[in-house]
């Protein structure tokens, strides 16, 4: 054969394949459904965020019309009042639900360091992977993210990464896609509409999954809590939910609309990846003051106190008021926290060393005594209430300090604690305002009681009036964590409304 016919030979059979194309083009397509040509394949995926304890109403509704859910936990917030046991998580997984990382203490993670960022992202993954579940799929607080928390998620074995806000929806974004492609792009930081919010119709939900057909992909749908109390949000009725369910099992079993409900982990499809622990920091030498920024010098504007490391703790019905002033208690350009309270009914008030995993808290050693320390004036009496931190990175209620007198002038507050109960491996504490009254305090320090420097001065204490009162056992706690400015957010689920001696950042 020459290489004049070898070159003929596939424009001969270009021909007949043309000619019979041109035959059976009308039958053709006649067979294929109008909806076809503009119809591609569309994957939902049903998210939820922090682990509220209302989700489970979610989950009965998604069991009932054949749906699965993810379900992004914070592991340091689980059993806390508001919040799901462990238990539920199990539940969960036995219906077919994938369980997903969501943080230890749902931080904002741009503003943290590598190190806390790896931290809150494997411990997260270590304790769920502990207790039985597959983790592949993790959800950025906030959806506050940068390279190095997409990082963090990847060292730490996640295969997914959920933002928010990339895709165009009803409260924003109207230049956006209207979906996520198959696969991402960036499977760290993959694009979803802005969070449901309570002001969601069930037109704007069935919308957000139509509205794709014609481009296909993915579209993640991100549910906080499932509750009719208006003062949840972003929140959506139980009822409104279900219509949604239903809605949306009857039209993902059309075939015509190309469209099925997956799991995250699914949807990315890669294997569970080995898990990797984060190991927690060294303790502060003998002598030396653990606190960080312990006189308030250090101003932070992506901290919600305007403080680094240091945040509004409190709990009950009361009227707390954060500032500061300057000067502090030495020279003139210091600075030194303060807190008033009025209104007071129950629960108390206080600054806080930032409950995290390292970065800010104090690292402690179970079996050894502490030494807490801080300046402080007052017109009422005050006590040191003390928080540890657990190995899964829980933070608990732990103890309280006898009663301090109220002090017109600078007055060293101190007092040793007992020894840690093993399994702890953090602490957080402060001066508080149990009634009505202010408070000023500065130079707070944190040493083992082997090593600790001496006092410089007398404290002033009221022991006689009131033992210091303790908690027979620890008591998990949750603190609020207020959003970052100018962000689309996923605002952390109900604090605990009694104050069951927990600590609930105002």
């Amino acid at each position: 054969m020459t290489r004049h016919a070898q070159h003929d030979r596939p424009a001969a059979l270009l021909a007949v394949l043309t000619a019979l194309v041109l035959v059976l083009g009308g039958s053709l397509a006649g067979a294929v459904p109008a909806q076809a040509a503009t119809t591609k394949p569309l994957t939902v995926s049903l998210t939820f965020d922090d682990g509220d304890a209302d989700q489970m109403t979610a989950a009965q509704v998604l069991a009932q019309n054949g749906l699965t859910g993810t379900f992004y936990i914070v592991t340091g917030y689980l059993g806390a009042p508001g919040y799901m046991q462990r238990s539920d998580l199990s539940t969960l997984a036995a219906a077919g639900n994938e369980i997903g990382g969501h943080t230890v203490t749902h931080p904002d993670m741009v503003p943290l360091s590598a190190a806390e960022a790896t931290r809150q992202a494997c411990q997260a993954r270590a304790t769920l992977s502990s207790w039985g579940h597959q983790v592949r799929s993790f959800a950025y607080p906030f959806a506050s993210v940068n390279q190095r928390a997409q990082a963090a998620v990847r060292d730490c074995g996640y295969t997914s990464g959920r933002g928010l806000g990339d895709v165009k929806s009803v409260t924003g974004c109207a230049d956006c896609v209207t979906s996520e492609t198959l696969p991402p792009r960036n499977a760290l930081l993959t694009k979803a509409p802005d969070q449901v919010e309570r002001s969601w119709t069930l037109a704007d939900l069935q919308n957000q999954v139509t509205q794709a057909k014609s481009r296909g992909g993915w579209v993640q749908l991100t549910f906080h809590h499932i509750s009719d109390d208006p003062a949840l949000d972003p929140a959506v009725s139980p009822a409104l939910f279900a219509q949604f369910a239903q809605w949306l099992s009857a039209y993902a079993a059309v075939p015509a609309n190309a469209t099925s409900v997956r799991n995250v982990g699914d949807v990315i499809g890669t294997p569970v990846q080995p898990v990797v622990q984060a190991p927690t920091p060294a303790p502060a030498g003998p002598g030396v003051n653990g606190v960080q920024n312990p006189s308030f010098q250090t101003t932070s504007t992506t901290s919600p106190s305007g403080l680094k490391c240091w945040q509004y703790g409190g709990y009950g019905a009361n009227t707390p008021t954060f500032g500061t002033v300057v000067p502090g208690r030495v020279g003139t350009n210091t600075r030194a926290a303060t807190l008033s309270v009025s209104g007071y009914q129950d629960g108390d008030a206080k600054w806080l060393p930032t409950f995290d995993l390292g970065d800010c808290a104090p690292t402690v050693v179970p079996g050894h005594t502490y030494s807490l320390r801080e300046y402080y004036r007052s017109d009422t009496v005050t006590q040191f209430t003390v928080y540890l931190r657990d190995t899964d990175g829980a933070w608990h209620y732990w103890t309280s300090s006898p009663w301090f007198a109220a002090a017109s002038t600078w007055t060293q507050a101190a007092w040793t604690t007992d020894a840690i109960p093993s399994g702890s491996t953090g602490i957080s504490f402060g001066l508080n305002l149990f009634t009505d009254g202010s408070l000023t305090t500065d130079d707070a320090a944190l040493y083992d009681s082997v090593g600790a420097p001496a006092l410089t001065t007398a404290t002033t204490t009221n022991t006689a009036t009131l033992a210091r009162r303790t908690a027979a056992t620890l008591t998990r706690v949750a603190p609020r964590v207020p959003a970052p400015a100018a962000r689309v957010t996923a605002a952390v689920g109900q604090d605990d409304p009694a104050g069951v001696a927990g600590d609930l950042a105002h």
